[in-house]
């Protein structure tokens, strides 16, 4: 086998897996949306009482949902090498790493994302549907202008998709339940990291010390800012995409050097 990468060894792979994975995929897919019409049906019930319904309180159903779902898939991407067995197979299939990382990638965030979104589409959409059938109830929905829409849920898709190539990574690292020991990782860094910014703002930083931007700090003084420090605008400009977009690509690299190491 090449070293170089191939596009058409790499749709041999999709197809592969695919076909190794149909039956628990469809399945997956299955309960996913049962889960879904499960957890509307709790919801409509919740409300049916005082026939309102807001739009808006089901957008923590989409993320809870989203979160714990799309880290246990992606936490199974390459589970195959925990078996001895399965795990000397998947790594003799004439395939680069970084074609076998593409191929997780693709199921993991690709066709999950995609799966997930037309269920919770479609779950949500036949709630409503039966909602507006009595005239009793009022459904209220969320415009494009509403902050969650807008600031929060891009906010928090930034995080999903970078916590779903860390327990991808996970899913590489640890030959046995790699989500439960990517969440204690997870959370034990979480841990160090609010610690270490803790030291900073009690040792480190003025008292009334607050921030307004990336670039923008204020020291207050009965309310009111009286000192004002300012950092030049490309600084925010570099770091905002970064904080946001840098995980993702950084992890994938991680996976993809870890795969390459990878022996059983």
């Amino acid at each position: 086998m090449q070293n170089s990468f191939s596009f058409s060894r790499l749709w041999l792979l999709i197809k592969k897996q695919w076909f190794d994975n149909a039956k628990l995929y469809s399945l997956s897919a299955l309960a996913l949306t049962g889960i879904l019409i499960i957890i509307f049906t709790i919801w409509w019930l919740a409300n049916k009482q005082d026939h309102y319904f807001n739009e808006a309180s089901t957008y923590g159903i989409f993320l809870a949902v989203l979160f714990v779902a799309g880290f246990i898939f992606s936490s199974t991407s390459f589970g195959v090498l925990g078996d001895k067995a399965k795990g000397i197979y998947w790594l003799s299939v004439p395939a680069t790493p970084l074609e076998k990382l593409i191929c997780g990638f693709f199921y993991s965030f690709i066709v999950f994302t995609v799966v997930y979104f037309t269920s919770f589409w479609l779950v949500k959409h036949i709630t409503f549907f039966l909602i507006e059938l009595n005239p009793q109830n009022t459904l209220r929905k969320a415009d494009d202008n509403d902050v969650f829409k807008r600031i929060v849920l891009p906010n928090f898709l930034y995080a999903f998709f970078a916590l779903q190539a860390l327990f991808m990574l996970g899913s590489v690292y640890f030959e046995r339940f790699a989500f439960i020991k990517t969440v204690l990782v997870s959370v034990f860094i979480a841990f160090i990291f609010v610690m270490f910014l803790q030291f900073i703002v009690n040792n480190l930083l003025p008292e009334h010390f607050g921030t307004r931007s990336f670039t923008e700090f204020r020291v207050y003084e009965n309310d009111d800012a009286v000192k004002i420090y300012k950092l030049p605008n490309w600084i925010g400009a570099v770091i905002e995409p970064l904080a946001k977009f840098i995980w993702v690509p950084v992890l994938l690299i991680a996976t993809y050097f870890r795969l390459k190491e990878k022996e059983i």
